[in-house]
This record gives structure tokens, C-alpha cells and sequence, in this order.
């Protein structure tokens, strides 16, 4: 069965990875430097290269990542783009996972979007804009009634 992961494209992938470990407690991180043969072929400078990233991912709250570099012409990230964590609001943990993420986060000085309070539809939910203009949706909905 194939699995759905976002591929995020940063300037540079490996300082973003630090900032995700620091603001999201994101876990896991991997990444591959491009090497010498693949940046001439890709008209990349060969200097630093231990400094970029051909691939790489990461882990927010069992969430998988997948990042690299922005090479060429990549468009940065717009609006048009957000990624949801999404929790039960019917778990006292995973409500708890929330509110201790959406804290952390925002105390790092992230653009708040739209808060983090009670839905209408029994849930919570918040929107950040994080230092990279990457949208994310902190949301929690009753898990129950997905049935």
C-alpha cells in the first residue's frame, strides 16, 4: 500500500531540520549531502557540500518529514500549502500532546495565524505560519464520530 508524506524544499534543509528539532521536538533526523558527481551534474557549487541536502526527513510527534535542499528554480513555500497534525480530542494524551506542542511553538516566536481554541464542531484547532512561511494546523476533532 502506498503512504503519503509531504517533501518540503528549504534553502538550506539541514538548518531547517535544527530548527523543526528545536521548536517541533521533531525526532529522527536524517539527511544525505549531495555529492560531488551529482552537484556538477546538477550545476551546483561543490563547495560547502556537506552543508546541503539531497534528501532528508524527520519525525514530529510520529509524523514523517521528507525534505531536501531547494535546487533550481523551487518556488518557496505559499499559502497555499499547510500541514495539519491532527489529534483526538476524545484522548486526554493525545489533547495533552496538543496543547504542550502548540505552546512550545508559539513561544519560539512563530506568526500566529489563528489561535489554538474550541471548535464548534467539538475539536480545537490553530494555525502558524513558522519561520520558513510554512502554514500548520494544530487540530484536534472526535475521533469517534470519523466512523
Amino acid at each position: 500500500m502506498a503512504k503519503l508524506y509531504p517533501y518540503l524544499n528549504f534553502e538550506n534543509a539541514k538548518e531547517s531540520m535544527d530548527y523543526y528539532k528545536d521548536v517541533f521536538g521533531a525526532t529522527l533526523l536524517q539527511r544525505m549531502p549531495m555529492d560531488e558527481n551529482m552537484a556538477k551534474a546538477w550545476g551546483v557549487s561543490t563547495e560547502n557540500l556537506e552543508n546541503t541536502t539531497i534528501h532528508g526527513g524527520f519525525v514530529v510527534l510520529g509524523n514523517t518529514i521528507f525534505c531536501s535542499d531547494r535546487f533550481g528554480d523551487a518556488d518557496s513555500f505559499s499559502s497555499s500549502v499547510t500541514l495539519m497534525l491532527d489529534f483526538n480530542s476524545e484522548d486526554a494524551d493525545d489533547v495533552a500532546a496538543l496543547d504542550a506542542l502548540y505552546k512550545r511553538v508559539t513561544e519560539s516566536g512563530v506568526e500566529i495565524i489563528d489561535p489554538l481554541k474550541e471548535q464548534f464542531w467539538g475539536g480545537k484547532m490553530g494555525i502558524i505560519k513558522d519561520k520558513y512561511g510554512l502554514l500548520w494546523m494544530f487540530h484536534a476533532q472526535p475521533y469517534s464520530k470519523l466512523q
